[in-house]
């Protein structure tokens, strides 16, 4: 058994691929014509609705011409009549001497669904099956059917292929031969207890059908001989292929009026499976064919088609496929399908069946199936029930093995009893109404909740009369729901009269209120559906859904791939990002900075979302980070004590810049925040200089002044808004501004600006120098901004640790924009080399660990590490949102990538503990190989080259900062010397500025 379902499971997929192969090559055939018979118009319409869906989702091939044909003039002329109109306004499209030549899949879809009556409205074919298709959009049974049959026109020439619309079959396409002439009959193999409720084709040797044996028992079955030394018989699928010869046999009956006239009514009402078929067995007899059963009755009408139809397939034959392994699926009944959806889903697994899709909120136990529906927390679903397209609010209670279809709770806790069916209706003219019976109830027959409608009619004295119009007494005709102006209305009514029933007790007044409203049976509502509204309602739900899935997805830790599969494939992805928007602030702030890169590449090209592009967005999640650091840390510190400073103070800081060694990008938010860093860096000074030089004043006068002396620039400031600006990259004093901001100096909506350095006694100079190239890689500008907080804060009497230092540099950094991290500023503030590590969490508490290394150790170290200039430059900005942008993804490969270089990070300050500067060199070289996964622009062909040319004398390569330009590290081969290697790169570089930079370890404070 396992064998027999990997094997249809598989098929199951090839047809897929087959599909895909099929839509997205135009060159292939597909059917020239899909047709679907419908009772009605209105019925039609419906169908026609969700054929234009599945066209604008791009889900159907659009060469192919779809139709949905109601029955004439809405009158019952049963399947083989539906099938003569069908042919007949083929014949009106493409004439009788084409007919033959196209490929047509015809679907009988037109039944009421009397034993289904939530699908009457939208159609059985429409009714859900219990996967996702792997493109992630749900499935229906016409779904599956296009699926399985998509490939079959490239394998047959002109023809029909008829099938009903009511049953699955789980086979492989490719088992399927349709060589024979005539009419082929595509059977399966099926134990002989399911034969004794369906069709069964009797065989003879040659494959062709002898005989029609329907609902037999099963020792009818066996004394037949249809019964095979396993058990199993030849059940009738319902899917015939008519090849174009038969097709235009069947024309000929049609192809004038007054002939369509005489096969096409409600008195002869013939039967495709009955009527077309039965002549083609090879034991039909005329006499035998006239005597058989009819859809409707055997009149005159119906025997003169019937003697028609003797004479023109007398002499074709039924030929058979058989399918094997194959199996077959009967949506037949609503306790079929809820048995399909709960019991029996799992035996289907392996073919993407599951208890619950595409739903929100159901229990995380397979007590229960749902589909396409919102449970709210605290609403209890029964074991065994089946809900679909629903809404259930907190508080609603649904009994054991219920079906629930198509209700919106929202706003109304109802409960209704074990086995109980309920399913809403939208009627036209903005009216409601709800449909319940029981689970087991057949509408065709006088039962409610498994009691005779008369006896609880009896029981409430309610006269017969109202609620029946004929002498049908049936639950199908029965006009017990009321019609209503609100849905909670309707759900209330539904709530009463299940009471009533069950207690055989109505008050007076309820009575009254119940008999004078207008009342629909089963019959009569479907017929009133607005089944645009309905599937409106159903499409705002599945858009709700998925966004909800998609977001909490995100929330889980979802990459962004595998968390926008819910929204790929949604009806309206715009709308589905809108409620993405609007779901978005009940979400933790680390989500939300996903949340808004998820729809930063979501949005079409071309298209807005709320009337912002997705630049917008993306921007946002970075502004949402910077705020969120901003106002922890900032609201922090502006509690500091200043001192009052004394006119003329100053106070002058002078920092190395740092090298990084391991575990860079996990010291910056948002990573660090979830799951927090660890760093390997080193301070140290170029040219035996602390290059980073900030030095803050006291002034006479009230003004700001920022004097930048790489840039030769200076500018005063008077007034206190040009100061709040600090996130222009453009803007040479942005760092300068956003120092103040950070430290609390210079506030919003908190006074002028005068009134603001009043509380200083004096105006403030900051004054700057960073005796390095811009882009360095050194972090320099980090550095740079620790040396102003450090120079500020202690010019106005707050003596501050690293610690703090470090966190209010990684506030001014997220002012600025920059999206930096912790590594740079610790990496200035705290001499020598050092671990670095931090746990998860918005205020991040820093670890330093600084390295013991032995003066040998340290000699080595110093003899061997090479600082080389690369001549180029390149902002840390444009690489580090590419790096943040693939942790807020969660790119699988980025995520394994910083998980690694933090390891590496740890290995490489043990090996250099232990004195092994060899092996922490080779250490570097991977964490290189790493960096350049994590971004291709860490790298170039310049950097490239230089490694290139220095490889015979190095041990270990990286590049400082971000990569791209600036700096590289490099670690020479014992025995090998700093000139040699300056020697090599002066040959092969000479005056383009590729040079060695004389730099050494700041060990000491």
């Amino acid at each position: 058994m396992h064998v027999i379902q990997n094997f249809l499971a598989q098929s199951y997929l090839d047809t897929w691929n087959n599909y895909l192969y099929v839509r997205d090559n135009p060159s292939v055939h597909t059917w020239d014509y899909v047709i679907i018979t419908a009772s009605d118009q209105h019925q039609a319409d419906s169908y026609e609705m969700q054929i234009k869906q599945r066209l604008e989702n791009g889900f159907l091939p659009t060469n192919t011409i779809y139709l949905c044909l109601p029955d004439p003039e809405g009158k019952r002329v049963g399947s083989g009549g539906a099938t003569l109109a069908v042919i007949k306004n083929l014949i009106e499209r493409e004439g009788m001497e084409n007919l033959s030549k196209k490929r047509i899949l015809l679907i009988h879809s037109g039944g009421d669904s009397k034993r289904i009556p939530q699908y009457s409205a939208c159609g059985k074919l429409f009714s859900p099956v219990p996967r996702l298709l792997p493109d992630g959009s749900t499935s229906t049974l016409f779904d599956e059917f296009y699926i399985q049959l998509s490939s079959m026109p490239e394998r047959v020439g002109g023809g029909m292929l008829v099938l009903s619309g009511d049953v699955l079959l789980l086979f492989n396409p490719l088992q399927v031969s349709l060589d024979s002439k005539g009419a082929t009959a595509i059977s399966i193999k099926a134990p002989v207890e399911t034969g004794s409720h369906h069709g069964v084709f009797l065989t003879d040797s040659d494959g062709y059908v002898t005989e029609f044996l329907h609902k037999q028992t099963v020792s009818a079955l066996h004394e037949k001989g249809a019964v095979n030394s396993q058990g199993n018989i030849d059940i009738d699928t319902g899917i015939v292929w008519m090849d174009g010869s038969l097709v235009s046999q069947f024309a000929s009956l049609v192809e004038t009026e007054t002939l369509f006239q005489q096969f096409v009514n409600e008195k002869a009402r013939l039967s495709f499976y009955g009527d077309f078929l039965y002549p083609l067995s090879r034991h039909a007899t005329e006499e035998r064919f006239l005597s058989q059963g009819a859809e409707h009755e055997i009149n005159d009408s119906l025997l003169t088609c019937r003697k028609k139809l003797w004479t023109i397939l007398q002499n074709d034959q039924l030929a058979i496929t058989k399918l094997s392994p194959a199996q077959f699926l009967h949506f037949g009944t609503t306790e079929e399908l809820r048995e399909l959806t709960t019991s029996q889903v799992d035996d289907y697994q392996s073919f993407g069946w599951s208890r619950h899709i595409l739903s929100v909120g159901e229990s995380s136990s397979k007590d229960y199936a749902t589909q396409t529906s919102l449970i709210n927390n605290g609403a209890q679903v029964g074991e065994q029930s089946y809900i679909e397209d629903s809404y259930l609010e907190l508080g609603t209670v649904i009994g054991r093995r219920c079906v629930v279809s198509s209700v919106n709770g929202e706003g109304v806790a109802f409960s209704i009893p074990d086995n109980t069916v309920v399913h809403s209706l939208k009627l036209f003219g903005n009216k409601y109404c709800i449909r319940f019976y029981g689970v087991q109830d057949n509408p065709k027959q006088g039962m409610w909740f498994g009691l005779s409608i008369l006896d609880v009619l009896e029981s409430l004295s309610v006269p017969v009369s109202s609620v029946f119009d004929s002498s049908d007494t049936s639950l199908w005709n029965a006009r017990l729901f009321p019609v209503c102006a609100e849905r909670e209305e309707s759900l209330r009514w539904m709530q009463k009269i299940i009471g009533w029933i069950n207690s055989r007790n109505i008050d007076s007044v309820d009575r009254a209120a119940w008999l004078q409203a207008e009342r629909k049976s089963l019959a009569t509502s479907f017929h009133v559906a607005d089944t645009e509204t309905a599937l409106t309602w159903q499409e705002h739900l599945e858009t709700q859904i998925r966004a909800s899935l998609f977001c909490n997805a995100i929330d889980t830790g979802k990459s962004h791939e595998e968390a926008s599969k819910y929204l790929m494939h949604a009806r309206s992805l715009v709308s589905s990002l809108e409620t993405v928007l609007d779901l978005l602030k009940s979400y933790s702030f680390s989500t939300q900075l996903r949340l808004y890169k998820s729809i930063s590449l979501l949005i079409p090209e071309g298209s807005l979302l709320d009337g912002k592009t997705a630049v917008y967005y993306e921007d946002l999640c970075y502004k949402i980070l910077s705020d969120e650091v901003n106002v922890r840390h900032i609201s922090t510190h502006n509690k500091l004590t200043y001192k009052p400073a004394n006119l003329g103070d100053s106070v002058s800081v002078e920092l190395p810049v740092r090298v990084n060694w391991g575990g860079g990008w996990s010291d910056t938010p948002p990573y660090c925040l979830e799951f927090g860093g660890t760093v390997l860096n080193a301070a140290i000074t170029i040219q035996g200089k602390r290059p980073v030089h900030a030095k803050a004043s006291i002034l006479a006068e009230p003004v700001v002044r920022f004097v930048c002396k790489d840039s030769s620039l200076s500018k005063e400031f008077t007034s206190l808004q040009p100061l709040l600006t600090c996130s222009n990259p453009n803007d040479p004093f942005a760092l300068h501004k956003a120092v103040l901001c950070a430290c609390g100096i210079i506030r919003e909506n908190q006074g002028t600006l005068s009134e603001q350095l009043a509380e200083h006694r004096g105006g403030i100079e900051l004054e700057t120098q960073a005796s390095v190239p811009k882009g360095s890689g050194l972090g320099a500008s980090s550095v740079l901004a620790g040396a102003c907080v450090k120079a500020i804060t202690k010019l106005l009497g707050a003596d501050l640790d690293n610690e703090e230092l470090s966190s209010l540099t990684l506030c001014v950094e997220q002012l600025m924009s920059t999206g930096g991290g912790w590594q740079d500023q610790i990496g200035g503030l705290v001499p020598g080399i050092k671990v670095i590590q931090t746990k998860p969490g918005i205020d991040q508490t820093f670890s330093i660990r600084s390295l013991e290394l032995s003066d040998s150790v340290l000699r080595e170290l110093s003899e061997r590490f090479v600082l080389v200039y690369t001549g180029q430059r390149r902002l840390a900005r444009n690489i580090l949102r590419e790096v943040v942008g693939k942790v807020l993804t969660r790119d699988y490969e980025t995520m394994q990538v910083m998980q690694a270089i933090q390891r590496l990070a740890i290995l490489m300050a043990y090996e250099l503990e232990r004195g092994n500067v060899t092996e922490f060199a080779f250490l570097l070289d991977k964490h290189w190989e790493l960096s350049v996964k994590l971004d291709r622009g860490t790298t170039n062909t310049c950097i490239e080259y230089i490694f290139s040319c220095c490889e015979d004398l190095i041990d270990g390569k990286f590049v400082a900062g971000a990569g791209g330009g600036g700096f590289l590290m490099m670690v020479l081969k014992q025995g090998r010397t700093k000139e040699e290697l300056n020697y090599r790169l002066e040959s092969m570089f000479q005056d383009s500025g590729v040079a060695i930079w004389d730099c050494d370890f700041a060990m000491e404070g």
